[in-house]
């Protein structure tokens, strides 16, 4: 796809899912925090794959 993007002079990012997907789980932590007055503790654990 790289390749593609390259030829078509298309933008293109690799991103995976940890690094794409904690932003959203981070939000959904505050609104849920927010909404029931519970404490959320986002714990960020590296995964190497």
């Amino acid at each position: 796809t790289i390749h593609i993007a390259r030829e078509m002079n298309i933008a293109f990012f690799a991103a995976g899912h940890h690094a794409t997907e904690r932003y959203g789980v981070k939000a959904l932590g505050k609104a849920i925090s927010n909404e029931f007055d519970v404490d959320v503790e986002f714990i960020d654990i590296h995964n190497p794959a």
